[in-house]
């Protein structure tokens, strides 16, 4: 098992973006043994700035084993779904030529919340659009996923769905999803902090699919909620379904950006060294 950051952890959408070099010190400077890249980051670079990020990572050390995207399938419009899916094969190739083993994947949600501090207040449930269904999600979901599989085979790259708000807020849509789509290159990424209600009960349930983990720390209070992790049981739930893969930090608290996360890397270590 490895402890890595994401780049996410220094940089919570509100304040200035600093270039993806300097997210990369950071992490190494932190002890991590490597980096999931925020789509956010690298967004603008050209493939040949993505060697150079990937050579600079290398120099330091770290590994970039996940980029992290967002995305929405959750849509009507069977256009629109597929122009999302054409933006994830790009992504794919973006995350190929970084050498990233995983790309976090979302299923997309509604929207008929706009706002996400305000999804936020009402813990990520959000209704469909009037006419539809989850159903109808969970299919325009799985039809996408299919569109994609292809592509991530070709290229050794596993699409990881994150229980991330929309109908991968619930455990028993994204087991679905994965019992109907029965591919080893479409793995979960666990997030320990997205499901607010029965957490471990949850956790657990997709446990048995997780390729990566997405550990969420809350020091100086969350910035949008603030949960009472026990990692402990965490880790109980993943040693149990063998899973050793890597650790991903997600620093989402209110401290300061570097105290937050080395407290971080220091309450998650003791836990990776176990295994």
């Amino acid at each position: 098992m490895n402890l890595g950051v994401s780049t996410y952890s220094y940089w919570h959408f509100e304040r200035t973006k600093q270039p993806i070099y300097y997210y990369l010190d950071k992490a190494s400077r932190h002890g991590f043994s490597g980096v999931e890249i925020l789509e956010d980051h690298i967004r603008e670079l050209p493939v040949s700035e993505l060697k150079e990020v990937k050579r600079y990572a290398f120099s330091l050390g770290l590994d970039i084993y996940a980029v992290a995207i967002h995305n929405n399938f959750v849509n009507p419009s069977r256009d629109a779904r597929v122009k999302e899916v054409e933006r994830v094969k790009e992504w794919l190739n973006k995350a190929y030529v970084l050498g990233a083993s995983i790309i976090r994947v979302n299923s997309g949600r509604w929207r008929t919340i706009p706002n996400f501090d305000d999804l936020m207040r009402n813990r990520g449930v959000e209704p469909p659009i009037p006419g539809y269904t989850d159903e109808d999600a969970l299919k325009w979901v799985e039809e996408a996923i299919g569109m994609l599989i292809p592509v991530a085979e070709d290229l050794g790259i596993i699409l990881g769905l994150e229980n991330h708000w929309g109908v991968s807020a619930k455990a028993q849509y994204m087991v679905r999803m994965f019992n109907d789509i029965n591919s080893k290159y479409f793995r979960a990424i666990m997030d320990t902090g997205n499901f607010i209600e029965d957490t471990y009960n949850q956790l657990e349930a997709i446990a048995p699919y997780t390729a990566m983990v997405h550990a969420k720390t809350y020091f100086g209070g969350g910035v949008w909620y603030t949960l009472d992790i026990d990692y402990d049981r965490v880790f109980e739930i993943l040693r149990r379904h063998g899973f050793n893969g890597w650790i991903s930090l997600e620093y989402e608290g209110r401290e300061d950006y570097d105290s937050g996360v080395v407290k971080s890397r220091d309450l998650l270590i003791k836990y990776v060294r176990q295994y």
